[in-house]
């Protein structure tokens, strides 16, 4: 993925402070960023994320929009003041326009202003990719329209990205998987942007992926979680039989197993198995 760099006049803009300021604290070391060959300061998203992390005081003067418009303007309100249902309504419209450059910046200032990964996905991303399907299920999108709005917010999904500040010290390493047929892969980046996020390292194979020569990765890797996800199941007798195989390899490397998504409901899980079923990502975060 291609970072785009912030000046130090963008970045004192979305503070919401002077540029010499901005200056001052990355000369400081207060403020991360990075110096080009000729003496410049470039900042990426992630460094902004993190100093408003650590001095939370600034965020009061959050300015997340390039532009200063009517419509920016309140949106960025919006966003300060944490008002969920219009900017879930909000998001709802722009994604079916393609309007991708506002749903990020939306997602990128909910961050910015300190709601968690798994607040916005719980409380934003699910209900508006609800939204969009329940629409279409009922004539009121067309299936061109549909497409549209998703790709615009997996769009905005890889672009959050850009925000992440992994710890420094890892904590375990995550694997994470959707079965044969399972063709939703939302579900599996939010999953590991929220492991990353606390400090896992995460090895993530996508969707419909066969599990031919498995046993080496888990040999090789031998990974401390495995995560799989299931949103639709074409062949239950053959997600079953995935499911015993990778039960039995994680019994074998003592890996704890975590299960999410709708379609599980269609399946019938092992006999005698250990696992954790995590109903939102506010619980992938907890646990």
């Amino acid at each position: 993925m291609v970072e785009r760099y912030i000046s130090s006049e963008e970045a004192s803009n979305i503070i919401g402070v002077n540029v010499s300021t901005i200056k001052r604290w990355a000369d400081r070391g207060k403020l991360d960023c990075l110096v080009t060959v000729g003496g410049h300061r470039k900042f990426l998203m992630r460094h902004l994320a993190s100093f408003l992390k650590e001095n939370s005081k600034y965020r009061s003067k959050l300015n997340v929009f390039p532009y200063k418009s009517s419509e920016q303007r309140q949106l960025n309100q919006l966003i300060l003041k944490r008002h969920l249902p219009e900017l879930r309504e909000i998001l709802l419209s722009k994604s079916i326009d393609g309007n991708r450059e506002i749903c990020q910046h939306i997602m990128n200032g909910l961050y910015l202003a300190g709601l968690r990964l798994d607040e916005i996905y719980d409380d934003i991303l699910v209900p508006v990719l609800s939204s969009i399907g329940e629409k279409w299920t009922k004539g009121d999108l067309a299936i061109y329209e549909e497409h549209v709005a998703t790709k615009v917010i997996q769009g905005c999904i890889h672009g959050m990205y850009a925000l992440l500040n992994k710890p420094k010290n890892s904590i375990g390493l995550a694997l994470c998987i959707g079965l044969k047929e399972e063709l939703h892969e939302i579900p599996l980046f939010i999953t590991e942007q929220i492991l990353l996020n606390r400090g896992f390292d995460v090895i993530n194979l996508g969707p419909n992926t066969p599990l031919e020569r498995i046993e080496t990765l888990f040999n090789e890797a031998r990974p401390d979680r495995l995560y799989i996800s299931i949103t639709f199941v074409k062949d239950p007798a053959s997600a079953e039989c995935d499911l015993v195989k990778l039960f039995a390899l994680a019994n074998s490397y003592n890996t704890l197993v975590f299960l999410g998504g709708r379609g599980f409901g269609s399946v019938r899980l092992p006999d005698n198995v250990s696992y954790t079923f995590l109903a939102s990502f506010n619980e992938l975060a907890e646990k």
